[in-house]
């Protein structure tokens, strides 16, 4: 019984501050969505709708319809959803209660992962007593707890020490074959619950295996258990990318995601505080030059970072005095413990983009490095590695303490270190647990608002091919998209799982090219052909959903052949005709251009509907481009760096009017316009030396024609004497060739027009109309 003391008062300990955080959560799952909105609520819709209305089991189709998306790419927890859709068929229960058995894991992952660590610090001698205090300090300080806010795959804190446990058992069991086995399924779970957080682990334990290989002096002899480890560590990676590639039926993938330099870590995320108020200190301790990045949060609690930055002085130390510190390889008593270590600085070091920040161009000789946007997360392993080398050393220095006094010294020490972790977890949790009980769970009918009921109750079920929001909203492939407005989305989502009518739209990730591209063209106009046009498998009309929120000219032309259904001040519901959608208006603009053509204003081969506005275009016929749109001429270049279109000097525009600036960019090839490309007006203050910029994002276009994306904003000049300049500016390291052609400006609110009768050919507004 004595033994067992502190295990049994760490279930205590656990039990009760579960239910204390996390009660309403435990003894209420299905009430509460940890996240409403964003990435948490996008996460919860794959899970849910593929769970609840999907046929197939690989392909999920709640979004990007009618092609929908591979379940690996939706963040849906894959394996668990394959599990519980199976079940499901078989019991309502899964189907019924799904969000709430999902939140019932991610919490239970926090309660198992307390025992998890207290059973790692036991395999590495770390005494009972001493295990419990600093199991406690790892559980409430681990940072993927903030995962529940959004990422709920990557939440599950258990998922990495769970594996290095494993790892260690391989190791130090060695005619134990069943370790190997259980290490096997282990990495392939977390794989199948999200790709990054299996990518994580496997590269944890495939630095320990290396490296434990590497100084190893017997290793021959222990070949056999090398490779039966080595077996649970790359297979599953070979078997998750197989299962990927054979089951994915979506092409044209981007293989140049944007990110892998912007959420890097750096040595504040983890050796500083993040979190009030111990961060508040620091930072005024600091001059206020902390500056975290939430993506790499993996700091290892003050107490750890203290005994770091000792060791790390005694090392120096040493190097100048050989023989006076002694004392320091005692915390390094432990083989598997220091190899854990060397490994857990390896992925750390990726963590922190090195040696990729130093030398950029490695990203392309190892393209597979491009596909982690977020090297952040790999802080996660060093964490529980780092705390638990700090156990160790604690424990050390206490066992080499020779005399009552010392002992009693360096025990309350002890406790003391083991204690610091625990106090900066506990405001982790107060905030966790609070916030993730704000929003109702609204897939549960119950808790929708009169609105929302109403308008699902107006809805025949059968009647509708699939949803089209207003404002269009779409992310994912990063070569298409158009902005999420948080609101539209959110309604989108609660419409289409109580349905089951799928969203046009999308919220992924990774999404094909070509299938953005298609779907994003149905907010161009119609007098453009649209692709997406052949892929629909039904001639369905489309359930649209209106909120408040402002919506662009080309959504407004789809918002006019709209009926409604059902209006309210929260949500509104109309009915759109297939035929309406896409039906070709250009015989109607051309009679517009008929009916105005006398009242119109002639400003060179075009003509304007104000003869005092503001005029200018450029077809860059002067110029040489192997793609030009229209002409023979065309501007071409490479994204990188700056790109200049046209300069104005002083007085060209006027205070207080708004102009309206279109150009055509090429976008037939992977990665033309993304990368962080912006199409800029710069206005430049002489007087002051000073910039003003109005930005956009060329892929944010919502005209495609073919491979052209119509690029297209509105400005005002902050002074008449001010120079303006349009220009392009891409990342240095881009390396694709940037095409563009026709840059239009004119005052707001003002058509142009231009005929060519040779060719049937209507110039309107900078779009290209054919007549015939």
């Amino acid at each position: 019984m004595k033994k067992n003391f502190p295990f049994i008062l760490l279930i205590l300990f656990s039990t009760i501050f579960i239910f204390y955080f996390y009660g309403n959560v435990i003894l209420h799952p299905d009430n509460y969505l940890f996240n409403g909105s964003g990435d948490g609520l996008k996460n919860y819709f794959t899970y849910y709708y593929h769970i609840k209305h999907d046929i197939s089991y690989i392909n999920f189709g709640g979004m990007n319809y009618p092609y929908g998306e591979h379940f690996l790419y939706t963040d849906c927890h894959p394996i668990l959803v394959v599990c519980f859709k199976f079940l499901s068929s078989q019991f309502d229960f899964f189907s019924s209660h799904s969000i709430g058995i999902l939140n019932f894991l991610m919490i239970l992952s926090i309660f198992l992962t307390f025992f998890v660590c207290y059973f790692l610090l036991r395999e590495f001698n770390i005494n009972r007593w001493f295990s419990l205090l600093y199991c406690i300090g790892i559980t409430l300080l681990a940072p993927q707890l903030f995962r529940l806010g959004g990422h709920l795959a990557l939440s599950y804190s258990i998922a990495i020490p769970l594996s290095w446990l494993l790892i260690i058992k391989c190791f130090k069991n060695k005619g134990k074959f069943i370790y190997s086995v259980i290490l096997f399924f282990n990495n392939l779970f977390w794989l199948f619950i999200h790709a990054y957080l299996g990518i994580i682990i496997l590269f944890f334990l495939g630095s320990i295996i290396v490296v434990k290989y590497q100084l190893d002096k017997d290793k021959r002899k222990e070949i056999a258990q090398y490779l039966r480890i080595a077996f649970a560590i790359f297979i599953p990676v070979i078997i998750f990318y197989l299962f990927a590639i054979l089951t994915d039926t979506h092409t044209g993938r981007t293989t140049n995601p944007t990110g892998f330099f912007l959420f890097n870590a750096e040595l504040d995320d983890v050796f500083l505080p993040h979190y009030p108020s111990l961060s508040f200190a620091m930072n005024e301790f600091l001059d206020k030059n902390i500056k975290t990045q939430w993506e790499a949060w993996g700091y290892v609690g003050f107490s750890t970072t203290i005994i770091f930055a000792v060791i790390l002085i005694l090392s120096i130390i040493k190097l100048f005095k050989r023989n006076k510190v002694k004392v320091l390889s005692t915390f390094f008593n432990s083989e598997l413990l220091n190899v854990s270590l060397i490994s857990g600085f390896i992925v750390l070091l990726f963590a922190m983009a090195i040696p990729f920040k130093q030398i950029p161009s490695l990203v392309d000789f190892i393209p597979i490095i491009k596909q982690f946007r977020a090297t952040g997360r790999f802080t996660w392993p060093f964490y529980f590695v780092a705390i638990v080398f700090a156990a160790n050393v604690m424990q050390e220095i206490y066992l080499k303490s020779n005399t009552k006094r010392k002992k009693i010294f360096i025990l309350l020490l002890c406790i003391t270190v083991g204690l610091s972790n625990i106090v900066e977890g506990i405001p982790y949790h107060m905030d966790v647990s609070s916030n993730i009980v704000i929003s109702k769970n609204l897939f549960k009918k119950e808790f929708l608002s009169d609105s929302y009921k109403a308008a699902i109750n107006s809805v025949n079920l059968k009647e509708y091919q699939a949803i089209i929001s207003l404002p269009f909203y779409y992310q994912g492939s990063e070569n298409f998209s158009r902005h999420i407005n948080e609101e539209t989305a959110r309604a989108s989502i609660y419409i289409s799982y109580h349905t089951g009518i799928p969203i046009v739209c999308a919220n992924l990730t990774r999404i094909s090219i070509q299938e953005s591209k298609n779907i994003i063209q149905i907010v161009s106009p119609n007098f453009y052909k649209k692709e997406i046009l052949k892929d629909l498998p039904s001639n369905k009309p489309f359930l649209v959903i209106r909120t408040k929120d402002e919506i662009s000219n080309y959504e407004k032309d789809i918002f006019f052949k709209c009926k409604p259904i059902y209006q309210s001040d929260e949500i509104s519901l109309y009915i759109l005709a297939k035929e309406d959608l896409f039906k070709n208006n250009a015989f109607n603009i051309y009679e517009k251009y008929k009916q105005i053509q006398s009242t119109l204003f002639k400003k060179n081969q075009f003509y304007l509907s104000s003869d005092s506005s503001f005029f200018y275009y450029n077809g860059f016929e002067n110029l040489k481009s192997d793609k030009p749109f229209r002409g023979k001429g065309g501007f071409q270049s490479i994204k990188k760096g700056k790109n200049t279109f046209a300069e104005f000097p002083p007085y060209t525009f006027k205070e207080g009017k708004k102009y309206h600036i279109s150009m055509w960019m090429f976008n037939g090839f992977q990665d033309a316009l993304n990368d962080y490309l912006k199409f800029i007006i710069e206005e430049y203050d002489e007087e002051r030396n000073t910039w003003k910029s109005t930005t956009c994002f060329p892929i944010q276009s919502e005209v495609i024609y073919g491979n052209w994306s119509l690029v297209e904003t509105v400005f005002a000049v902050e002074k008449s004497k001010n120079k303006i300049s349009i220009v392009t500016k891409g990342k240095d390291s881009s390396k694709k060739a940037l095409f563009a052609d026709d840059l239009l400006i004119v005052e707001e609110g003002v058509d142009v027009y231009s005929l060519n009768k040779q060719k049937n050919i209507l110039f309107y507004n900078n779009h290209e109309i054919f007549l015939k």
